[in-house]
């Protein structure tokens, strides 16, 4: 079942087991952050090749009551080691399966940020029912079995031997992985400081200096997750509120500030002109993203000016709604995962956590069952962009969370997995609702499109989708034409609350996720 619906609380994540985890601890009267960290750690577990300790984490949480949002920003740097110029004497980027594609991972210590301000239940707690299904198993998913089986070409040997030590496995087949049960119980028992100024950060400096990585213990040690103000942006009425730079949530707010100078002239979201004006607003956006997006520590700007009414009308003036004057640029895919809660005071938690590519750099600690991110090679190499690399430097994060409000109530927690897929996936989860009144369930779950391809630069489309093809190629577009509910078109999760007071908690069908309320 994707989807559920109860008065008290909900969850919903991508996998059954994580979404358990959340009910057990919000039936045992735990927050809504509690719930989030909890199925995060099951996470790990059970979704291996998208998440884990060893990756970053963004979220944002909301307090009923005082309407107040707050973003969490648990992205780690580059390490001190790292430099741009001999890298770019070897490489024209930095290779993704590589110990040189380990930044700082960041989501323990988001972990112990958020849990410090919203956390209820014991903090070693939280991490048992993980800890118990690594130890004990469980049966993987088809989707986790052919991401294992693409990491037999890049993985290192402490990985290969925890997740393939028979060669590729088959869906259905048990996983067990004792030496991850074992960290998270560490984390559990002795607190964030064990991840990041103990015997794992030595480790884990050893294992990437001998692959040529760059991050050190001193590294590991400085680093502190960080409360944040989130942008916000209205559309339709309602305030839509992102995970602030360097996520890029701000490429939603300004899809949805481009778009919402357009009225639907139809009934339907699959109209061709909405679609097509739809692609222009996301093609306008990112060029603002690409453009400037980078660590504001290194480049401070004025992001919620950037959404004012000058910029969007500019950028709304250059779209012809006839044709696209625009062409697709190449995006770069990520497996992700995304999770929301909402607890029985009305509280709420929306958190995405990642290692960017599936299974990431393919580097694994050895002894310690935590494989690392690679969210590195979304550095640039080149002196004058503003994502270049630099010692002790944020990446642009493909990373982002969203929360809508009304009048200080909160009505949405969404997001998806999908790399720079994000923003697009919601874009059109929000205007099928609040543009053409669809149901959260219809509206996670309605074919899709991606603009960029994971091939060719051009607009993909979901099969589903294929009898607007012929209307959109008129209008200029590069179109492809793929299966139904494709895995690149995103998995995303959902949290409505109903005019009537209920919770509605629904997860993409395109994935092994399940919403749960009561």
């Amino acid at each position: 079942m994707y989807e559920a619906i109860g008065y008290r609380h909900a969850a919903a994540t991508a996998h059954p087991l994580a979404t358990r985890a959340a009910a057990g601890v919000l039936r045992a009267g735990g927050t809504a952050v509690d719930a989030a960290i909890a199925a995060n750690a099951v996470l790990a577990v059970t979704q291996p090749d998208a998440c884990g300790p060893g990756g970053d984490l963004f979220a944002l949480v909301y307090t009923r009551g005082s309407g107040a949002i707050q973003a969490y920003l648990a992205a780690g740097p580059a390490g001190s080691r790292a430099d741009r110029q001999k890298l770019r004497e070897r490489f024209d980027r930095i290779p993704p399966r590589s110990a040189m594609a380990v930044t700082v991972p960041g989501a323990v210590r988001g972990w112990e940020l958020m849990h410090l301000r919203h956390g209820r239940m014991a903090w070693r707690d939280l991490f048992e029912p993980a800890s118990e299904i690594a130890d004990r198993g469980y049966p993987i998913t088809r989707k986790v079995a052919e991401s294992l089986a693409l990491a037999e070409t890049f993985a290192d040997e402490a990985l290969l031997a925890a997740f393939l030590p028979s060669g590729p496995p088959k869906p259905g087949s048990l996983l067990q992985h004792p030496q991850l049960a074992a960290t998270l119980r560490a984390i559990g028992k002795h607190g964030a400081d064990w991840y990041y100024e103990g015997p794992f950060a030595k480790a884990l400096a050893e294992t990437l200096a001998a692959s040529g990585g760059f991050v050190t213990v001193q590294d590991m040690s400085a680093f502190r997750a960080e409360e944040a103000i989130p942008l916000k942006a209205t559309y339709r009425g309602r305030t839509v509120w992102v995970t602030p730079p360097p996520s890029q949530g701000v490429a939603l707010l300004l899809e949805l500030r481009i778009l919402e100078g357009f009225q639907p002239a139809a009934d339907s979201y699959e109209d061709p002109r909405w679609l097509h004006l739809s692609v222009e607003a996301k093609r306008r956006a990112f060029l603002l993203r690409d453009r400037l997006l980078s660590d504001p520590a290194a480049t401070p700007r004025d992001w919620q000016a950037l959404l004012a009414d000058e910029t969007i009308q500019t950028a709304r003036a250059d779209i012809d709604e006839t044709m696209s004057r625009l062409p697709s640029g190449a995006i770069l895919p990520g497996d992700t995962t995304f999770l929301c809660t909402v607890d029985a005071e009305g509280n709420a938690c929306a958190l995405v956590q990642s290692l960017y590519m599936g299974v990431g750099s393919g580097v694994m600690v050895p002894g310690y069952g935590v494989h690392l991110q690679n969210r590195g090679c979304y550095f640039s190499l080149e002196d004058d962009h503003p994502n270049s690399l630099a010692p002790g430097k944020r990446t642009a994060h493909t990373l982002m969370a969203a929360l809508v409000t009304e009048r200080d109530e909160l009505v949405a927690a969404l997001g998806t997995m999908g790399g720079d897929g994000q923003p697009q996936t919601l874009l059109q989860v929000l205007s099928r609702i609040y543009d053409f009144g669809e149901e959260i369930d219809g509206a996670v779950s309605a074919p899709r499109w991606l603009d960029g391809g994971l091939g060719p630069p051009g607009l993909q489309l979901e099969a589903d989708l294929a009898q607007v093809a012929a209307e959109l190629q008129a209008r200029g577009h590069a179109v492809q034409v793929g299966a139904r509910r494709m895995h690149a078109m995103g998995h995303a999760q959902a949290i409505v609350r109903r005019p009537d007071g209920l919770w509605r908690a629904t997860a993409d069908p395109r994935g092994d996720g399940i919403g749960w309320a009561e």
